[in-house]
């Protein structure tokens, strides 16, 4: 039997946590690592302030390495590291916060509403040069 995505994105929002854009806007400047998980031509578009770029496709490889090298509390053990994962629309980074989970990250959250609704709320966005 097939499956639809929608229903797989339905579930792992069903156990992921999320945040809303007026939440993780309180974040900008804290320890939480924004992670853009979209394509490089949808980053390249615009992106949050400050946000890493590891599309989803790499995210089980690089997520650790993102991780060791971004974090600003050193105290702070990598699996504490809170971390928010944005895409377009919030689907995307739905599966891979569940990925986040299972590699061990027990702060990992996905942006509801992706950057659309980030755009939709007029917060600040960045557009390569």
């Amino acid at each position: 039997m097939l499956v639809n995505p929608s229903d797989i994105v339905a579930q792992a929002k069903a156990t992921i946590k999320e945040c809303s854009v007026t939440d993780l806007h309180d974040c900008l400047g804290a320890d939480t690592l924004f992670i853009d998980i979209r394509e490089p031509v949808e980053y390249q578009r615009g992106h949050i302030p400050g946000a890493i770029h590891l599309p989803r496709g790499l995210l089980e490889f690089e997520l650790h390495a993102v991780v060791d090298r971004c974090r600003k509390d050193i105290n702070m053990s990598a699996a504490e590291q809170p971390i928010v994962l944005y895409c377009g629309t919030g689907g995307r980074s739905a599966l891979a916060a569940l990925t986040a989970e299972a590699l061990g990250y027990r702060n990992a959250k996905s942006m509801a509403g992706g950057i659309v609704a980030w755009a939709q709320a007029q917060l600040p966005i960045d557009f390569p040069g």
